[in-house]
């Protein structure tokens, strides 16, 4: 899903773009972050984060947390939509061979 300002929408990607992700065996979640599709953060890039409660890595402590944030406006003044939430991990790094 993704929210306009407003509503939250169904989205898809975009089916000419290849995906091969592999995900890592190894990885710690470290929270959720709101990304604004016209490539920002609004936590970090606008400093929302000043405002609106973060973890130490600039992160949201929850999905429904950031829902919820999207929801009742504190992303109102950001850049503008439309918005996903991410999962953000940490991961170490792959050994070259």
């Amino acid at each position: 899903m993704e929210f306009d300002g407003n509503n939250w929408h169904p989205f898809q990607p975009d089916p000419t773009v290849p995906v091969n992700v592999m995900p890592p065996i190894e990885k710690t979640l470290e929270g959720f972050d709101v990304v604004a599709f016209q490539n920002c953060s609004p936590l970090s890039c606008n400093g929302l984060a000043q405002e609106v409660r973060t973890n130490e890595h600039c992160l949201l402590s929850s999905f429904d947390e950031a829902q919820e944030k999207l929801t009742h406006g504190a992303f109102h003044r950001a850049e503008p939509g439309p918005y996903r939430i991410f999962a953000v991990y940490s991961a170490p790094w792959a050994c070259e061979s």
